[in-house]
């Protein structure tokens, strides 16, 4: 019994190979470009005028459409129909240009073809008349890595070539091409494409490949591109393969691992608003669910960008926000002022370059969001130079800080007068006791009570001496050495601070410090006495050896011979001075003072060192 006979299975067919967006939807047509309408209309009218120069550079960063501008010019120039505006598209010409396979448009990589052999090779090449078409065309793509060599050997055809050879150059780095080459083309720089243009183009595609796209979702894509057409497109085909019904903000998000805009700006707020802690939970947050570093700082300056932009009252130049979360960014601005927009700025900018090769890429992005968080409101160094010089002449009125007390009357500001110049100042109100009642302003209308501006410090008074000859004009006219004049205290007191540099040995700056010149007796001695508190180191210092080297470096500054004699505090008859208070009594005295708590506000000073005059005791008050 014969076996049926079994029928052959229908032979299955291959699919066809998948094409990616970025070369599906490239454009073909000048009116198909995006963002570049200042070059097509200058390739247009060389067309049109017949002003075709031999040689065209097309500079600019990736995705822009360098290469689809110069496979167009290659359309519109060797079209059956042509040199045209508009190539018919339909020609083996066109089809075979669109494609890259045209035998009389050459496309040549310039990284791997970068020796003088192979641009030789092109130079013999380019005296052979075109197969078909009406010009031979080069294309080279990143010519600028070309060696020096290559550049060299192709600056005589580039300058002059055959009448049928046109060169397209395009690159991304225009400043490594030397300036012999760039000299001999027309250069077209071709922008960054916006982010509204290429969400534009997106939703094209979306439409044509039957995708529902949430607009803010393309928007979200077209600010990732970065200005890239083709970064763009790359990204929705990322989208598409998802297989989702419909692309929406939160896929997008999570596909690309962005950080949400809402998670953006509830961060800005709380770095505005100081908090970084919050940062660091919002930060944690993204983390969990697969945000990379470098985007989450991205993000960051994205929009803290369009703070700085909407603070300077730039609205029209927001990029990152859309309108719908425009009003979120108001109390950002109102909190933070324009300087400290910039130091943010500053500061995420400076670690979102070196996350590059970091291995602590979380990190880094803790200790950028912890300085923000710790900015202080900034203001300009000129705006605090003015206040404080305003604040010196008393013109305006200083507002003590919160919770810092006003400060007290020192004894130390008393005039030589004594207590009938202390008179008009007991009359007044005093600023320790209180809060004052306001007095009826004359011109009607509430008047803002101003604390009156510190007066300025009286120089410190000399420790009184006891009595002494008289020196100087009250002399008696006598000899005196080499025929000089008197010496006088005043030119001693002068030249006092710069014992430290003419007396020799490591105790200069100690005499100056612990010494006081108090009188000249005749016949040019000087006669010193322990500052007051200084008593023992005086002592000390007080040595024949000493005094001697005290005498020559007097001499040396002021160019004449003289003695000197120590007068202990004790043989002055000087009463036992007060102890010195202590140090916290002296920093809580000094912090009452309205000038420093206004330092201590706009600067946030601290006290480092308390130094302070014991013949101006503190007051007890």
């Amino acid at each position: 019994m014969a076996e049926p006979a079994v029928e052959d299975a229908p032979a299955r067919s291959e699919p066809a190979p998948y094409t990616v967006v970025a070369r599906r939807y490239r454009p073909q047509r000048f009116e198909d470009v995006v963002g570049q309408d200042h070059v097509v209309r200058s390739l247009r009218n060389a067309i049109r005028l017949n002003r075709i120069a031999q040689a065209y550079l097309f500079c600019g960063t990736r995705g822009v459409g360098k290469t689809t501008l110069a496979r167009i010019f290659a359309k519109c120039l060797n079209c059956v129909h042509g040199p045209t505006e508009q190539p018919c598209q339909v020609c083996d010409i066109c089809q075979a240009i669109a494609q890259g396979q045209d035998v009389d448009v050459i496309e040549i990589d310039g990284a791997s073809n970068n020796g003088v052999e192979q641009v030789r090779e092109l130079r013999q090449n380019a005296a052979l008349r075109p197969s078909r078409a009406r010009f031979k065309i080069y294309y080279i793509d990143e010519v600028h890595m070309l060696s020096t060599g290559a550049f060299n050997a192709l600056l005589k055809t580039l300058e002059e070539p055959p009448p049928h050879v046109k060169f397209f150059f395009a690159t991304t780095e225009a400043n490594k091409i030397p300036i012999t080459v760039l000299s001999r083309c027309q250069r077209y720089d071709l922008a960054g494409i916006t982010p509204e243009l290429i969400a534009k183009a997106l939703a094209e595609i979306c439409t044509r490949e039957g995708v529902d796209a949430e607009p803010e979702a393309l928007q979200v894509v077209a600010r990732r591109a970065g200005g890239s057409l083709r970064d763009a497109q790359s990204l929705l085909d990322r989208l598409l393969a998802s297989g989702s019904a419909r692309l929406t903000v939160a896929i997008v998000h999570s596909w690309l691992g962005t950080a949400s805009d809402e998670r953006l700006l509830a961060m800005l707020e709380a770095l505005a608003g100081h908090d970084a802690a919050a940062a660091l939970v919002l930060l944690d947050q993204a983390a969990g669910e697969g945000v990379q570093p470098a985007e989450l700082l991205g993000g960051l300056i994205d929009f803290l960008r369009d703070v700085l932009v909407l603070a300077l009252g730039a609205d029209s130049l927001v990029l990152a926000v859309s309108p719908r979360q425009r009003p979120r960014l108001d109390p950002v601005i109102a909190r933070w002022p324009v300087d400290s927009i910039l130091a943010a700025l500053q500061i995420l900018a400076e670690h979102r370059a070196r996350l590059r090769g970091s291995l602590h890429g979380r990190l880094l992005v803790e200790l950028a969001l912890c300085r923000v968080a710790r900015l202080e409101d900034l203001q300009p160094i000129g705006a605090l130079v003015e206040r404080l010089s305003a604040l010196e002449s008393g013109t305006v009125p200083v507002r003590p800080p919160q919770g810092i007390a006003p400060r007290k009357k020192l004894g130390g500001n008393e005039g030589p007068a004594g207590p009938a110049s202390r008179a008009p100042q007991a009359a007044a109100p005093s600023l320790a006791s209180g809060p004052q009642p306001k007095a009826e302003p004359s011109g009607g209308g509430d008047a803002a009570a101003r604390v009156p501006a510190p007066a300025a410090p009286m120089p410190a008074q000399p420790a009184a001496s006891p009595p002494r000859a008289p020196s100087g004009a009250e002399a008696p006219q006598a000899e005196h050495r080499d025929g000089l004049p008197p010496l006088e205290l005043e030119a001693v007191q002068r030249v006092w601070p710069d014992l430290a540099k003419a007396v020799k040995g490591k105790f200069g700056w100690r005499l100056s410090a612990h010494l006081d010149p108090i009188a000249v007796e005749p016949g040019d001695v000087l006669v010193l006495a322990p500052k007051p508190g200084y008593n023992s180191e005086a002592e000390v210092l007080a040595t024949p050896e000493v005094l001697q080297s005290l005498e020559l470096g007097l001499e040396r500054l002021l160019h004449r011979v003289l003695s000197v004699r120590y007068e202990p505090a004790a043989a002055r008859g000087v009463a036992d001075l007060p102890p010195r208070p202590p140090a916290s009594r002296v920093l809580d005295t000094m912090m009452a003072d309205p000038m420093v708590q206004k330092v201590v506000e706009l600067f946030e000073a601290r006290s480092v060192q308390v130094d302070y005059d014991d013949r101006e005791p503190l007051s007890s008050t």
